[in-house]
């Protein structure tokens, strides 16, 4: 004997159990009474005890089949969601979601390679850091700045090592070094990134009031903040290798190695998609690119 009964037996279960009569359950799945009738007669002798009482007329679940009316309705329900989402899932479609500064400062001046390449990959993105959208399917790819992943459902790859450090204007007036109290400087911070300050004072010995000055909503704000200069901002060194390089941002004490890194992350089960690679590919290609 097979480990699972007949799917059509079951479906057809599903539905009597769900209207309590025979005759409704044939007329929702479009076949006669008598092939219900004959699907949960086979149903029955298969697991060897009754799941409905049969009484003038009349059914009525038995205490098993109360137990397989739940079970039929949770998964039936599951496979309708999940196949309701691959067909909604367009073809040749990738939805990356990232934080709103990666987006700006990094992604966005490199993307027309990928899509050179793979014209046929329609991509939206979106500036949210939610590892529950990527389970959900509703985002296929999340890059984030994190610690080791160690989500079994959850495929993480090593984008790149994460460096930060303090930028700044050329033409800022106030010099710095790792001996200046940084209390006295103005200090700029992204309300994304509330402890990049503390975190590169914990790793280089910096002193300072790290928590005062212009506060703006993202990291992107802040860095073009400091481009005119304002005052100093902590950045990832890979959001800043293009205005350092051409000069528009200075970084005097250069970048120190945090205890995180720049991770890509997927759904396991989507892991090996085209779509998905191809983007893998792509992006650590562009990571290991200098500048």
């Amino acid at each position: 004997m097979s480990g699972l009964p007949s799917l059509r037996a079951l479906r057809y279960f599903h539905q009597a159990a769900l209207h309590q009569n025979f005759s409704l359950a044939a007329q929702s799945l479009n076949v006669t009474h008598s092939a219900v009738s004959h699907q949960i007669k086979q149903l029955e002798e298969w697991l060897g005890k009754p799941l409905f009482l049969r009484a003038n007329g009349r059914v009525q679940l038995t205490a098993d089949g109360e137990r397989l009316k739940v079970c039929c309705m949770q998964t039936f329900r599951e496979i309708e969601t999940t196949c309701e989402k691959i067909r909604e899932r367009n073809l040749n479609s990738l939805t990356v979601s990232c934080a709103p500064s990666f987006l700006a400062q990094w992604l966005i001046p490199r993307i027309s390679r990928f899509t050179e390449r793979y014209k046929d990959i329609a991509l939206t993105f979106q500036t949210h850091v939610d590892i529950e959208r990527v389970r959900r399917e509703q985002s296929d790819v999340l890059i984030l700045s994190h610690e080791q992943p160690v989500q079994e459902d959850i495929t993480a790859t090593l984008i790149t090592v994460d460096y930060i450090g303090p930028v700044c204007a050329p033409s800022f007036a106030n010099r710095f070094t790792y001996e200046t109290d940084f209390s006295t400087l103005p200090l700029l911070h992204a309300d994304t990134k509330l402890h990049a300050w503390a975190e590169w004072a914990k790793k280089t010995g910096a002193r300072g009031d790290f928590w005062a000055g212009k506060h703006f909503d993202n990291l992107t704000l802040a860095i073009q903040a400091a481009r005119n200069g304002l005052g100093i901002i902590m950045t990832p060194q890979i959001l800043v290798k293009k205005e350092v390089r051409e000069g528009t941002l200075i970084a005097p004490l250069g970048f120190a190695e945090v205890d995180r890194a720049t991770w890509m992350m997927v759904k396991a089960s989507r892991r090996e998609e085209m779509e998905i690679e191809a983007f893998r590919r792509w992006l650590l290609e562009e990571a290991a690119m200098v500048g």
